[in-house]
């Protein structure tokens, strides 16, 4: 059994949106921009053409999964890794679209999209993650593990940014809505039970929790007596390493 550790867009506006994102090298906290990157993308999903008559504000959030360029590992498709030992690349993980930038020597730019890439780790300033295509759950996004099993249960998570565009109206004596972009991230959960042939979604409620898990309810009755029921993700990984220490118990 393997618990993971997580390292694998001022002005009027009268055309759509473009984002511009500051990255910054990735190897410190603080650091000055390298380059500006520009993404020919309106991350913010808004088709309306009416131009937008107020000065937007910086947003809160980010469509993309860090500010800062980060250092990593891909492996692709064909099962081929980069960074090679000689080449000087960092990336940032566009959340919105599952495509991965790769900046290579601070002036090439490529990206890729997710029928490219088997999994990559991001290692950032001040947290690391890994992101997983599993084919046969979906092709269509990534999961990032959580904890993995060879025999027993295994805990995955999917990343999820939900975009609340700016809606700013003036009618002269009162104003409503926002001035702002703000991209929320959550997540799912996934179980996928011994054998990795069948998988559950997850909720952070314990009659969901108890109805996935209803083929082990004593030891979930167990658990509950050693520890508090609200659901958590450190419980809900506190909950299957839980099972798989007393029933699949790895050497």
């Amino acid at each position: 059994m393997e618990t993971t550790s997580f390292i694998w867009k001022k002005g009027l506006f009268f055309i759509p949106v473009y984002l511009c994102i500051f990255l910054t090298h990735g190897e410190a906290q603080q650091l000055s921009p390298i380059r500006a990157l520009t993404v020919p993308a309106d991350q913010t999903n808004n088709s309306t053409t009416l131009p937008l008559f107020f000065e937007k504000e910086k947003p809160i959030g980010s469509a993309y999964l860090s500010k800062t360029w980060m250092r990593g590992k891909v492996e692709f498709s064909d099962h081929r890794v980069i960074p090679a030992p000689d080449q000087n690349i960092f990336f940032n993980f566009d959340k919105l679209n599952n495509i991965l930038y790769v900046l290579e020597d601070l002036r090439k730019l490529d990206h890729y999209s997710i029928d490219s890439i088997l999994r990559f780790e991001l290692a950032g300033s001040d947290k690391d993650y890994s992101f997983e295509r599993v084919s046969w759950i979906s092709n269509n996004y990534y999961l990032m593990p959580i904890m993995k099993s060879t025999k027993g249960y295994s805990l995955y998570k999917r990343l999820l940014t939900k975009v609340s565009s700016a809606d700013y109206t003036n009618e002269g004596y009162s104003s409503i809505g926002k001035k702002y972009d703000e991209f929320t991230d959550y997540y799912e959960y996934y179980i996928i039970f011994p054998g990795n042939k069948s998988y559950r979604k997850l909720y952070l409620k314990e009659n969901n929790v108890r109805r996935v898990f209803k083929d082990e309810s004593t030891l979930i009755n167990e658990f509950f007596t050693l520890h508090d029921n609200e659901i958590t993700e450190q419980s809900l990984l506190g909950i299957v390493q839980f099972i798989d220490d007393k029933k699949y118990p790895e050497l």
